[in-house]
């Protein structure tokens, strides 16, 4: 098997992490860290914040308000707001390095009526020197730093990720190269095009062929950035309020949109806060004019400008103004109200704060409370989970990674696998949804990754729409496109263009509509809990697994089989049933094949087991 890295999942240290680590050394550190994560109406909410052991802090106070304003205060004096007095922990923590101490100090603020934005700031001092003062998180390797520290917030409510996500299944389309439609140029290729270059794209091109995607089971599309753009992946814009030429117009948008609500589709649009294309009307002026009201909204010296990734062509937004807040709040609740836009794909979560997210999905949630918010938040799980309550949910990349290294690669087992979403989905809190990825715009296309072994592809799709969670499907993956070469940073190869006509995989399309139309006709797929269940096999064991999923009155029993060999599988059905047998009644006599790779018959257990053959890279499912 060829070595190829999966960039995307390759190990670096996070965003959060790296914030952390320079607040703490600089002396005192907070990094939104609240408990509860999500507050209710009436719980009260302890903060804990983080001393460097090595510097004189002596005291510790917060500034809070709870009516919108901006909290002041220093050294225990509150000039806005109210201030309360944090404690010391007997116990500290390990250091980030092997000479420091950490403290950790807490401080409860009481509880809110629904509705509430709690907003607050901490800062710490010296008792014998009071000169010496510090400001919570006033340090930020990662965007621009706030001089007085950071400001965090947290907002009291019932929100949750609206009904219509967890029936959806999601059709990721990068635009530039779906399809461009009857009388506009023909889509461009690898032969006529450089793979960073314009194919043409349009939004009318899309309108064609939602028949298509409709007839693969889709009922929400996910737009790649529509906005105005100098790049081909839009994911600098130049004009939140527009979008841009080559797509067509606002009005193609606003028809799209139309179109598919007809149909019963969803849409989502791609917004990035974090920063701004360098045609930006506000990063043109501020270069121009240092004394421009738009001067603080990136961070300029005389020679240079922070940017996203140090990419010249995306300066970053200086997402703690009161102005780029607003004019970014304002963009999206425009998306929203005008247009009919059902939610937001938000890109590059970690750079702007907790705070910037806690008041966007007030924004987002007063404009449209059943407009969805899910986040791309590349963070190991326990920083995702800190974004409870600041959006409805995330893009799952922990089990993205875990699921392409199992089935495109065989680095790790199934076994390993089903072991791992068990402890992972345990962590996710209530509030949070999360969507399962196979691929995306920015790592390698799954069959790539796979060496074009067309069957992992297909064991890795049963297995991603008989999980928990909502299902993105990356355009043309459901019809065998790949990529024609590897990349180690932007892989822009995997965002080729769309296959049509005899140059898609017919039985790979229809594997894809059997399972998507499965998981529609079976709420149990969406909405039922998930059994791992014991199983005893021939062959490597560790590549054979199974699980139910359950309600009240069904289940769905999915065995999978990671092995390039057909196995035997037993299963102690009784027992696994006696097991859930609190939550419904259930018959164990029959099961009724609803999907089969080898096209297998109903079973009929005997004395409480089931037996069957599973073909190679397979999937059995079976309804009770």
């Amino acid at each position: 098997m060829t070595q190829l890295v999966d960039f995307f999942f390759s190990p670096y240290a996070s965003v959060q992490t790296r914030r952390m680590k320079a607040a703490i050394e600089d002396g005192l550190a907070h990094g939104s860290q609240i408990t509860p994560r999500d507050p209710l109406p009436g719980q009260a909410v302890t903060l804990s914040l983080f001393v460097n052991g090595h510097k004189p802090i002596e005291r510790v106070a917060i500034y809070y308000t709870t009516d919108g304003t901006e909290p002041q205060g220093e050294s225990g004096v509150a000039t806005q707001g109210a201030v309360l007095f944090a404690e010391k922990l007997a116990q500290g923590l390990a250091g980030i390095d092997a000479t420091t101490e950490i403290q950790t100090w807490q401080v409860t603020i009481p509880a809110q009526e629904d509705g509430t934005m709690v907003r607050y700031r901490a800062d710490g001092w010296s008792v014998q020197d009071p000169e010496q003062h510090w400001y919570a998180d006033s340090v930020d390797p990662v965007t621009i730093a706030q001089k007085k520290g950071r400001c965090f917030a947290y907002h009291v409510d019932h929100w949750e990720a609206p009904s219509w996500w967890q029936d959806a299944v999601v059709y990721q389309i990068f635009v530039d190269r779906f399809n461009a439609a009857q009388g506009e140029p023909p889509l461009h290729s690898e032969e006529t095009r450089g793979i960073t270059e314009f194919f043409g794209g349009t939004l009318n091109g899309i309108i064609e062929k939602l028949d298509y995607i409709q007839s693969l089971g889709i009922n929400c599309l996910w737009l790649s950035p529509i906005f105005e753009s100098p790049s081909h992946h839009g994911y600098n814009p130049s004009d939140y309020h527009h979008v841009a030429r080559r797509y067509g117009s606002d009005e193609a948008l606003i028809q799209l949109i139309e179109a598919a609500h007809q149909r019963g589709m969803r849409v989502l649009l791609d917004f990035i806060a974090n920063h701004t294309s360098d045609e930006h009307f506000a990063f043109v002026e501020a270069r121009n004019n240092p004394a421009s009201p738009y001067a603080n909204w990136y961070d300029i010296t005389d020679t240079n400008y922070r940017s996203y990734a140090q990419v010249r062509s995306m300066p970053e937004l200086s997402t703690e103004e009161p102005e780029v807040r607003e004019y970014l709040y304002g963009a999206a609740r425009y998306w929203l109200e005008h247009y009919g836009v059902d939610g937001l794909r938000l890109d590059y979560v970690p750079g702007p704060s907790h705070a910037f997210w806690t008041s966007f999905q007030e924004a987002v949630k007063t404009a449209r409370p059943d407009a969805l918010t899910i986040g791309e938040i590349t963070s190991p799980m326990p920083e995702i989970v800190d974004y409870a309550g600041r959006m409805d949910g995330f893009m799952d990349f922990p089990l993205s990674s875990r699921m392409r290294q199992t089935f495109a690669r065989r680095n790790t087992t199934l076994q390993e696998l089903l072991q791992f979403l068990d402890q992972h989905v345990s962590t996710i809190p209530e509030s949070l949804c999360f969507a399962a990825v196979l691929d995306n715009h920015d790592m390698h296309r799954f069959l790539w990754f796979a060496e074009g072994n067309l069957e992992r592809l297909k064991l890795a799709t049963a297995f991603q729409m008989t999980l928990e969670g909502t299902p993105i499907v990356y355009y043309g993956t459901e019809v065998g496109l790949s990529q024609t070469e590897d990349a180690g940073k932007e892989n822009a190869y995997c965002r080729g263009p769309m296959l049509w006509g005899e140059q898609q995989n017919s039985e790979l399309l229809a594997y894809y509509q059997e399972l998507i139309a499965l998981r529609h006709q079976h709420s149990v797929l969406r909405t039922g809990k998930r059994l791992n269940l014991a199983i005893e096999s021939t062959g490597d064991t560790e590549q054979v697994g199974a699980y139910i999923r359950y309600t009240d009155d069904t289940y769905m029993l999915v065995i999978l089989n990671n092995n390039e060999q057909p196995v035997q599988v037993r299963i102690k059905l009784y027992d696994v049933l006696q097991q859930i047998s609190g939550t419904g009644n259930y018959q164990a006599t029959r099961l009724r094949s609803v999907f089969s790779s080898s096209r297998a018959s109903d079973l009929i257990t005997k004395d409480g087991c089931l037996e069957l053959t599973v073909s190679p890279l397979s999937a059995e499912i079976y309804l009770s």
